[in-house]
């Protein structure tokens, strides 16, 4: 998921909880009403409409949610390119889609990119309110493009007149991430997003940020602890609400990828930071629902234990995989969050017959993919989920204008076959994920090298 961190951190333990609310459990299908080639059968759609083309997202508050503020008429196209064919999407994910539609003037374009450098920006709106945006990493493609959709998100509220940034850079010190989130307390930011790497150790600081009255909420599945563990954080109560996949449900959709494609043999299994969330949450469904045919080389010690650690760090990625197939050469396949990190690491291997199951569509493995011409090499991929972020600021936004947010606001996944057109030779960088929603022309001034 998280391309090269430069730094390592110490275990944490969170994982997947499942909760309800009154926001989410409106749905409306997206555009696309076309059935997904997936591995997991998403259920049917309970309401749907047909999104009509939208010029801007300011203006428009159809649907839904309008009541505060927001369209859910969302562009179909971006619906499609952030999370695949899916047949049904939450409204509150549809908000912020909607919003992601905007016609960038060079003004804004500049503002989104002072803020994107700062530590703290003022949008020149005037507006009351302050976002705070608390990142456990930082310094690396995945995380800031995330940062920056979250930005382009913020300048779509007039409300927004601040922003206030932290990333602790994978500090090995939990007081970091934990001071970031108490200097957001005291500087008095209206509410805080972002995502917590360090898990239970940040719960003191999320629930003392939540006593004032300041709400947090994590994207990409940051869950702040397993449901039971000892000092989990319940999202809804101890913390506003969770935006991310349905995790468990990722990793059935790994097996099946898995199960079909392999049959029969060896899989090796990598994940981030030892005991993050998204790892351990579809590792812990995966693991168990792998045909009995295939056999995991590097099993995790026990269920609340990630096993091949990577910390989403290339070169750990590619040691781990080297590892992995120095003593078992016939490998059929790889289960990983993240395709950048396999590609450095597969990147002098010959391949034979293989089956990668991913989340991420970093276009570097794509690319390569394409290069090997191997009709026995098959790569099935999700979404790198960066617009995540702009998710949570409409939570946010949506709850300061009086709704009620669910526990848990739940993105769709489809598991896609890579195939040639994955692999985009004009990709501003092939380090983004295509599936991201920050437009090209901002993605260019970010990353002017390519």
């Amino acid at each position: 998921m998280k391309p090269r961190v430069f730094a390592l951190i110490a275990v944490m333990a969170l994982v997947l909880a499942a909760c309800t609310g009154d926001v989410a459990g409106t749905t409306t299908t997206a555009a696309a009403e076309e059935e997904a080639t997936t591995t997991a059968a998403p259920s049917e759609a309970t309401t749907t409409a047909a999104p009509a083309e939208a010029t801007t997202t300011a203006a428009s508050t159809e649907g839904a949610l309008s009541e505060y503020g927001e369209s859910t008429d969302a562009d179909p196209a971006l619906v499609e390119k952030a999370l695949g064919p899916v047949p049904e999407v939450p409204d509150i994910v549809l908000a912020s889609i909607a919003r992601a539609e905007q016609d960038l003037d060079q003004a804004t374009i500049d503002k989104a990119l002072e803020c994107w450098s700062a530590v703290e920006c003022e949008t020149g709106t005037g507006g009351e309110v302050i976002m705070g945006y608390a990142d456990g990493g930082g310094l690396n493609v995945w995380r800031q493009v995330t940062r920056m959709e979250a930005v382009l998100q913020a300048l779509t509220y007039p409300e927004i007149g601040t922003m206030v940034f932290r990333d602790a850079q994978w500090s090995t010190d939990p007081a970091v991430p934990i001071g970031d989130i108490n200097y957001m307390v005291e500087r008095g930011v209206t509410f805080i997003i972002g995502y917590p790497d360090w898990g239970l150790a940040l719960g003191d600081a999320i629930k003392a940020a939540e006593a004032a009255g300041i709400p947090y909420v994590p994207y990409s599945a940051g869950w702040v602890g397993l449901p039971g563990q000892d000092g989990a954080l319940v999202p809804g109560t101890d913390y506003l609400s969770i935006v991310g996949e349905d995790l468990c449900a990722l990793g059935e959709s790994f097996s099946q990828v898995i199960n079909d494609g392999v049959g029969e043999g060896s899989i090796g299994v990598l994940g981030g930071t030892p005991g993050n969330a998204l790892s351990l949450g579809w590792q812990q469904c995966h693991l168990q629902t792998l045909a009995d045919t295939i056999e995991v080389v590097n099993p995790p010690a026990d269920e609340n234990s990630t096993t091949g650690d990577t910390y989403w760090a290339n070169d750990i990625a590619r040691d781990v995989v080297s590892g992995m197939l120095s003593t078992n050469p016939d490998i059929g396949g790889f289960s990983y969050e993240y395709a950048d990190g396999l590609a450095t690491a597969l990147a002098d291997v010959e391949i034979g017959t293989m089956t990668l199951a991913i989340r991420t569509d970093e276009q570097t493995l794509f690319c390569d993919w394409v290069e090997r011409d191997n009709p026995d090499y098959h790569i099935w991929y999700s979404a790198g989920g960066n617009f995540q972020s702009r998710t949570a600021v409409t939570a946010q936004m949506m709850k300061l204008a009086g709704a009620e947010i669910p526990a848990e606001i739940v993105v769709p996944h489809v598991m896609r076959e890579v195939t040639a057109s994955d692999c985009n030779p004009d990709r501003v960088t092939p380090t983004v994920s295509n599936t991201s929603l920050v437009p090209d022309p901002v993605l260019a001034l970010m990353y002017p090298e390519g």
